[in-house]
């Protein structure tokens, strides 16, 4: 069993963190994906393969770390306790993305990083600057999506330190 001091700690780190974090993916979302979508196709293309990759190194470590957090909140729960429910729910939540980003945002994704590292080619290929733009919103669309699936773990998260408060 942790301490109480153990246990507030685990809490505000996995709160916070997962929060933050949410928060950050979902404003990429609504910041940076109308900016690449008032710029040249070829141009938004070769800004988005560096924010992929910055985002990889960045993402999946911060979800990771407050999954963490909730997971061993979970395992010092009372084994009969909802508190042990409830932060297995937070820790699946906020390590959901992982499996949502591999599944479901994977394609759109690297059909993007595919067209951009074939340029002006890679655009035509594709259908033209109209299926860039669609593939542009929908990664914008999914990856808010995925922002939003951290931040209801992270929600979860905290209701369960609420409720162990009362």
């Amino acid at each position: 069993m942790a301490s109480p001091l153990q246990t507030l700690s685990l809490q505000i780190f996995g709160i916070s963190t997962g929060f933050i974090t949410a928060g950050a993916i979902i404003a990429l979302s609504y910041s940076t994906v109308p900016v690449f979508l008032s710029h040249p196709n070829e141009v938004s293309l070769r800004h988005l393969r560096a924010l992929f990759s910055s985002g990889s190194h960045i993402f999946p470590q911060l979800a990771t770390a407050a999954s963490t957090a909730f997971a061993v909140l979970a395992y010092t729960a009372p084994p009969s306790s909802p508190l042990r429910i409830q932060y297995i729910v937070a820790a699946a939540g906020t390590m959901g993305i992982a499996p949502f980003t591999v599944f479901v945002m994977k394609p759109t994704n690297m059909t993007l990083k595919e067209i951009g590292e074939e340029g002006s080619e890679g655009i035509k290929k594709s259908g033209g600057e109209q299926r860039v733009q669609e593939l542009l919103r929908r990664f914008g669309r999914l990856n808010a999506i995925r922002g939003g699936l951290l931040a209801m773990g992270a929600g979860f998260g905290l209701y369960a330190a609420l409720s162990q408060r009362n």
